[in-house]
C-alpha cells in the first residue's frame, strides 16, 4: 500500500502559481488598481513579480507606491478581483490528479497562502477542489495579518496535526515559499511550471526542484515510483 511507504505524512501547497494558475486574474486586476489611481499600466509580464509575495509588499516595494495610498490600491485590486479576477483561472495540469492519489495514499493536505482567506475559499470553490483539503490558511482580507511565510506553513502544519516536522512537505513556486518551508523547518519543493526558476529554489536550498504536480507523487511514495 502507498500509504505505508509514504516519506510524508502531510503536503502544504502554496496557492497562487502552485496549486491553481490565478495569474490571468490577478494580472488584469493590478492593471486596474493602476490604472483607478491615475498611474501608467505595467505591463502583465512586469507585474508578474506580484505573484508570490504579500500583495502589500509587492506594490510599496517593486511600484512606490506609499504607505498612505497602498490600502487605497489593494482595495481596487480586490474589487476587480471579487468581480471578475476569481473566474479568470484554472488548475495547473494534473494537480487534480496528484491531490486525490495523494490522499488515497493517506496524506493530509493543506493550503499556507498570503492570499486573503475568503478569497482561496473563493477560487477554490470555482476550480472544484475544496473538498480535498484538510487545513486551509490565509490573511485577513483587510491585511491587519501580516505574518510571514514560515508562520503560515507552521499555522496549516498544526492544524493538519502532523507534530514530525519532518514528515511536512511544503510545496511553491517562488523563493518565500522555500524560505517560509526552510524558516518552520520542513522540507521543501519548489515547482518550476509557476513563477520561480530552477537557479532560485537552487540559490535558496529547495529540497526538491520538480517539473510536474505528478513529480510529487515518487517524492511521497518513494517505493511505488
Amino acid at each position: 500500500m502507498m500509504e505505508a511507504n509514504r516519506t510524508y505524512d502531510a503536503v502544504i501547497f502554496d496557492f497562487d502559481g502552485t496549486l491553481v494558475d490565478t495569474g490571468e486574474g490577478i494580472l488584469k486586476s493590478l492593471q486596474f488598481a493602476f490604472e483607478d489611481h491615475g498611474r501608467p499600466i505595467p505591463t502583465a509580464e512586469d507585474l508578474k513579480k506580484f505573484i508570490g509575495p504579500p500583495i502589500y509588499y509587492s506594490f510599496t516595494t517593486f511600484y512606490d507606491v506609499s504607505e498612505d495610498e497602498v490600502g487605497d490600491y489593494i482595495k481596487s485590486y480586490r474589487r476587480r478581483y471579487r468581480e471578475k479576477g476569481i473566474y479568470e483561472c484554472r488548475l495547473y495540469d494534473g494537480m487534480e490528479e496528484t491531490l486525490r492519489a495523494l490522499r488515497a495514499g493517506g496524506v493530509k493536505l493543506g493550503i499556507a497562502s498570503s492570499k486573503p482567506l475568503h478569497l482561496i475559499y473563493d477560487v477554490m470553490r470555482v476550480v472544484g477542489i475544496t473538498e480535498l483539503f484538510d487545513a486551509v490558511v490565509g490573511t485577513m482580507l483587510d491585511d491587519s495579518r501580516h505574518e510571514g511565510k514560515a508562520d503560515l506553513v507552521d499555522e496549516s502544519r498544526r492544524k493538519l496535526g502532523v507534530e514530525d516536522k519532518r514528515r511536512v512537505l511544503m510545496v511553491g513556486d517562488r523563493y518565500f515559499d522555500i524560505d517560509g518551508a526552510a524558516g518552520a523547518g520542513v522540507d521543501s519543493a519548489g515547482m518550476l511550471y509557476g513563477y520561480g526558476s530552477r537557479e532560485e529554489f537552487e540559490a535558496h536550498g529547495a529540497t526538491f526542484v520538480l517539473s510536474r504536480a505528478s513529480d510529487l507523487l515518487p517524492v511521497v511514495f518513494p517505493k511505488n515510483a
